[in-house]
């Protein structure tokens, strides 16, 4: 019989119905993680108090509660931290969208171009992971150019393709450079990324002018691509993986930061995930295209920084909670001796290491035979890699 999946959202410290899925199942699922290693399912005895690094590489983009949680390196949502574990019936189980945040916002930067490299300094010392779509034309002509995405990496940032020449897909190119093949164009700039910026793998995917003719390629290589068409992303929307929408600084003269911060609270009204795209950086002697102030660029981080419950991180990050939250929530349970278990397989290229934050209304929830020790600001950690989650009473 079909059951009403609820997805709760939380918003500073407070648990709100969100919107109405239908799945199949015995009980209520509802659905709602950094660049790491594969995390095996393991028992866990304390709860996670968000202690941990407080850098971007460790997790802290988005104000939250301060911190990142030490069992899924996520950054720790608004709340009082002292939520009770539930103690009700073993039902109801509900994944958190934006990992217990209200929205999520991704700043994005194309080309790797000079400006970037200039004003890197400036992005570093606000404090967020990012993701920056890399054009490897210029590699050998921009000063800086290694070691800039290699500090970006250490911070936390993603190190995404966005081809070798940055031609369309039909091998045209404006720029002057010579196309290869679409098969080279992506994987040169991928072993790039892994063997010079020393990023463990590539997941995602920009294409260039939004020319989806890159796609049937990418979809054999990344497990999420950005386009450029306008829009944001729903928790559980029926978005294309592989087209990604944006908001794009666009004007002549470039917008200025207000423009961008009412962007992040039209975003967080509807509870969507944003993701900004840039492309030069004022001030520059290289203005390439659609060049933007770097003030306008970081007085708008700082206004989403104020909001305590908007998530700040890469496309790989959120993307990858995007993904799973549908994917678990799709999943239909299954019931055996008292327990009900619920499975999933996580698509090709799907980073490892990454974890959805769940709550039930009581009961017991385990993975691999371990129990999962309920944190105080309010859920359940979820490994995706593991591909099966039990709740028993």
């Amino acid at each position: 019989m079909n059951q009403a999946l609820k997805v709760r959202r939380r918003v500073r410290g407070l648990m709100r119905p969100a919107l109405q899925l239908i799945v199949f199942g015995s009980l209520p699922l509802s659905f709602g993680c950094d660049i790491g290693q594969k995390t095996e399912p393991r028992e866990q005895t304390t709860s996670s108090s968000g202690a941990g690094g407080t850098s971007a590489a460790s997790g802290s983009s988005g104000a939250g509660g301060g911190g990142v949680s030490a069992v899924s390196n996520l950054p720790v949502p608004p709340g009082s931290g002292a939520e009770p574990q539930p103690s009700g019936a073993a039902q109801n189980l509900v994944v958190l969208p934006w990992a217990g945040f209200h929205s999520a916002v991704t700043y994005t930067f194309d080309d790797a171009q000079p400006s970037h490299i200039a004003h890197w300094p400036e992005l570093k010392a606000e404090g967020i992971r990012g993701t920056f779509y890399l054009n490897t034309l210029s590699q050998a002509s921009e000063a800086g150019f290694d070691a800039t995405w290699q500090d970006a990496l250490k911070d936390g940032w993603e190190l995404g393709n966005h081809t070798v020449h940055h031609c369309y897909a039909n091998g045209m190119c404006t720029n002057g450079a010579t196309f290869t093949t679409i098969d080279a164009e992506l994987d040169d700039v991928t072993t790039y990324i892994e063997g010079t910026a020393k990023q463990a793998d590539v997941w995602t995917a920009a294409y260039p002018f939004g020319d989806t003719g890159y796609e049937p390629a990418s979809m054999s290589r990344f497990f999420l691509a950005r386009g450029v068409s306008p829009g944001t992303i729903a928790p559980g929307g029926a978005t294309d993986p592989f087209n990604l929408p944006c908001i794009a600084a666009v004007a002549a003269g470039g917008e200025p930061a207000s423009k961008f911060s009412g962007d992040i609270d039209a975003a967080r009204a509807q509870g969507s995930w944003l993701i900004f795209l840039f492309h030069s950086i004022a001030p520059t002697s290289q203005a390439w295209y659609a060049t933007t102030d770097i003030t306008a660029i970081t007085g708008s981080i700082d206004h989403a920084k104020s909001l305590a419950d908007v998530w700040i991180d890469s496309v790989v990050n959120v993307g990858a909670y995007w993904v799973a939250q549908k994917l678990v929530a799709g999943a239909a349970p299954t019931t055996n001796g008292g327990a009900t278990s619920w499975s999933w397989k996580l698509p090709a290229h799907f980073p490892p290491g990454k974890f959805l934050r769940v709550t039930v209304d009581g009961g017991k929830l385990s993975q691999g035979g371990h129990a999962l020790a309920w944190d105080a600001h309010g859920y359940y950690e979820v490994a995706l890699d593991a591909g099966t989650l039990s709740l028993s009473p």
